[in-house]
């Protein structure tokens, strides 16, 4: 199992001591507020040697949006799982001397400046339009010679297309991406390097595995860095990612941004996601089975076992109180926590859904057909477990957090299918104990609530408020079993200009309604 073989990679590197980096601030720079204070963050163009000064473009972010910016991309985004590549006190040390290479300040500031409703920085959108399409284009001339810079600015401009709707583009960039990754032997361990460039090449390989992975998971053709082709530990833990040296130095005040007990979740996500990829990849060979699958209990039942493991390293044994959830809400890393809570449950009825015939993820009957009803029962109570424990969790986090929090979008498309299964089973269910359906649609208006209010703004979320919201039109009015049924199978279907694919590999290629490939256009019918 590919998540198995990954394991030993949880260890941390340790304490890094009085170790210092090329990049590290100077002993006089005065700490945190030399790169936060305006007055004191030399990264306008005069801070800059003749040279690099000379190809600043009159649309560059100022010096005040600058330093605005990258403050905020630390605080607010960097804690998002897809964002933590970037070593914070290398990057703001970088930009404290002006040497932080362009394409990425510009990439930087284009993702930061988008998601201004989190965190009140007002910057207009067609700006922030023209710097992504700046680092764009500089990273198109330098096509040929990538680098680390380049591609993590990369990484952050294909984040920006997804969440502006550029679907089209954001899927052509991931495999330059990918390409520029192979090309600089990202996929391997380089021991041999200092060990915060090490995890810093790591982390930029694994981000890339959840940002690729909201184009389809578990579709083979359509991946362009295949985890079996990664030979990496998964990330550290943060504190010994985080500190260049000891606390109460100047330059550890630079971390009064962020706390640093992040508990390994990076680590845990990542290895949540390996496990849901391989999930999904059963999933679509069960699509297109036309005899019994013999010992799909046995293979459902390995990947049960390792999500057990898996629940032992994670903080309080995948649970989170009241109290808890409030102690996180005060954490830099809520992002983090939230989406390690809700894949872990995510995981499980990714994984028992396939037993309950009718549902869209469901194998052919015939497969199912060895599966004997004590056992699909079984199924079924634990998708209501973990669903419902995904959307309580979503629903106790939008009424407990004051204001909005940035979240990865897995969480938002992890309550989705949550939301989708206690409906479908609270429709279907004949034991008056499982779930009502009245209580199944009351708990759908609410995530529909959170996802509209953690998600506001992005573009990828607007195809699962829409389903959500005619999920529970549905169930809320209709009479009748077969019309509501039909409701689940309409935002399933492969991709709309699919004509040009076999019918065979149609179900193969079965694609979610929040899918970015699902929704790009590539293809255009054929006129009649």
């Amino acid at each position: 199992m590919v998540a198995q073989r990954r394991d030993r990679g949880s260890r941390s590197h340790g304490e890094h001591g009085e170790h210092d980096l090329p990049d590290a601030p100077p002993p006089d720079s005065g700490g945190a507020d030399a790169f936060l204070a305006p007055e004191t963050m030399h990264v306008g163009h005069d801070s800059l040697p003749p040279d690099r000064r000379k190809e600043m473009a009159q649309g560059d972010p100022s010096h005040g949006e600058v330093t605005e910016l990258v403050r905020h991309f630390f605080k607010h985004l960097y804690p998002v799982p897809s964002y933590a590549f970037l070593h914070p006190s290398t990057t703001l040390a970088k930009c404290h001397k002006g040497t932080l290479e362009r394409p990425l300040l510009l990439a930087i500031c284009a993702l930061t400046s988008l998601h201004a409703l989190v965190h009140n920085v007002t910057i207009d959108r067609e700006k922030s339009a023209a710097w992504v399409s700046m680092a764009e284009e500089i990273i198109w001339k330098c096509l040929e010679t990538p680098t680390m810079p380049r591609l993590q600015a990369l990484l952050l401009t294909i984040s920006y297309r997804m969440a502006t709707g550029s679907y089209e583009k954001a899927f052509m960039l991931t495999a330059i991406a990918a390409r520029a990754a192979s090309a600089m032997g990202l996929n391997h361990e380089q021991t041999h390097l200092d060990p915060i460039l090490e995890e810093t090449r790591r982390r930029t390989v694994w981000c890339f595995k959840l940002l690729e992975s909201y184009f389809s998971i578990g579709l083979t053709e359509f991946e362009v860095c295949p985890f079996e082709c990664i030979y990496l530990h998964p990330p550290s833990l943060e504190d010994s990612f985080g500190l260049l040296c000891p606390p109460g130095s100047e330059e550890f005040a630079i971390y009064a941004l962020i706390d640093q007990n992040e508990l390994g979740s990076l680590n845990m996500c990542i290895r949540l996601a390996s496990i849901r990829r391989d999930i999904m990849k059963l999933t679509r060979e069960l699509a297109v089975c036309t005899e019994p699958y013999l010992h799909l209990q046995d293979v459902t039942g390995g990947l049960g076992e390792i999500l057990c493991e898996l629940k032992a390293e994670m903080p309080n044994q995948a649970e989170i109180s009241s109290s808890g959830l409030k102690h996180l809400i005060e954490s830099s890393w809520l992002p983090r926590h939230i989406m390690m809570f809700t894949l872990w449950h995510g995981c499980y009825f990714d994984l028992y859904r396939i037993f309950l015939p009718g549902y869209p993820e469901a194998p052919p009957s015939i497969v199912l057909s060895t599966i004997d009803a004590q056992f699909t029962q079984m199924a079924t109570r634990a998708c209501v477990e973990h669903a419902l424990a995904v959307v309580n969790l979503f629903c106790d986090l939008n009424q407990t957090c004051t204001k909005p929090r940035l979240l990865e979008f897995a969480t938002g498309v992890c309550v989705y299918h949550a939301v989708r299964l206690i409906l479908f089973i609270a429709h279907l269910s004949t034991e008056p104990d499982l779930l009502s359906l009245e209580f199944a649609v009351s708990r759908a208006e609410l995530c529909l609530a959170a996802i509209r209010r953690f998600f506001n703004g992005l573009a990828l979320a607007q195809p699962i408020l829409d389903d959500i919201a005619q999920l529970i039109e549905t169930f809320s009015s209709s009479n009748s079993p077969t019309e509501s049924l039909s409701v689940f199978h309409k935002v399933n279907h492969g991709r709309k200009s699919d004509t040009r694919i076999l019918s065979a590999a149609r179900p193969r290629q079965h694609l979610a309604v929040h899918s970015v490939l699902q929704q790009a256009k590539f293809f255009t019918e054929d006129p009649s």
